[in-house]
């Protein structure tokens, strides 16, 4: 199985590169067009960041999203919660069963910047929300940068989830459906600035040419 997972990975490549360069892309896009009203997400963004190169990684509520996450996912399997534990620098998830998408589900799911959305738009069926706007955009910035950032830490160092299912097949599928699962993230916090349907037509598109090119193209 491993053989045919490393083949799997192999040919996704070329999707992933097209992901990734379509994802920078419309982020560079978005970028352009900040104004004053989304200026705290990106100052969440780089506040984090420097946060955690100067002072700590707050491990212990990485941890504990990680193992909610798997949880989430093992539920939404059809999966039982055996037992559940969190320490500062690790934890652990019993469940009755197991797949790739409850092992992997940490790692391409930005569980904080979900809970965040959640609440936000939970909280405006009751209240009015928009004083709230700037903190929610500064909040969510945060949440988008420690999910890459300590999710990236924690896979440099070694992840046990990661030699499940082969380590390079992992990586190829938790790159692929980081772009999708942060693209629907950006979308529900910027839905007038970001087309999820822009976006994947783009990745369609090209996809269709490169493996075209690959395939056929390039052996005529």
């Amino acid at each position: 199985m491993k053989f045919f997972r490393t083949i799997i990975a192999v040919l996704l490549l070329p999707l992933l590169v097209v992901c990734i360069y379509n994802f920078i892309k419309t982020i560079l896009t978005f970028a352009g067009t900040t104004n004053l009203s989304m200026v705290p997400f990106w100052l969440g963004i780089i506040i984090y960041f420097i946060f955690q190169a100067v002072f700590f990684k707050p491990m212990r509520t990485y941890v504990f999203g990680h193992e909610l996450t798997h949880a989430l996912a093992g539920l939404l399997s059809g999966a039982r919660i055996k037992k559940f534990k969190v320490s500062k620098n690790s934890g652990s998830v019993s469940l009755t069963k197991d797949n790739i998408f409850i092992t992997l589900s940490p790692y391409f799911i930005p569980i904080y910047s979900l809970l965040i959305i959640i609440i936000y738009l939970f909280l405006a069926w009751f209240i009015d929300v928009k004083p709230f706007y700037s903190y929610y955009l500064f909040l969510s910035g945060i949440a988008i940068a420690f999910h890459f950032a300590l999710n990236f830490y924690a896979i440099s160092i070694g992840q046990s989830d990661m030699k499940v299912y082969g380590r390079f097949f992992s990586l190829v599928i938790v790159c692929l459906i980081n772009v999708v699962m942060v693209s629907i993230v950006l979308v529900l916090i910027f839905p007038k600035n970001i087309s999820i349907i822009s976006l994947f037509s783009n990745i369609l598109e090209d996809t269709v040419s490169i493996y075209k090119y690959l395939f056929f193209d390039i052996w005529h």
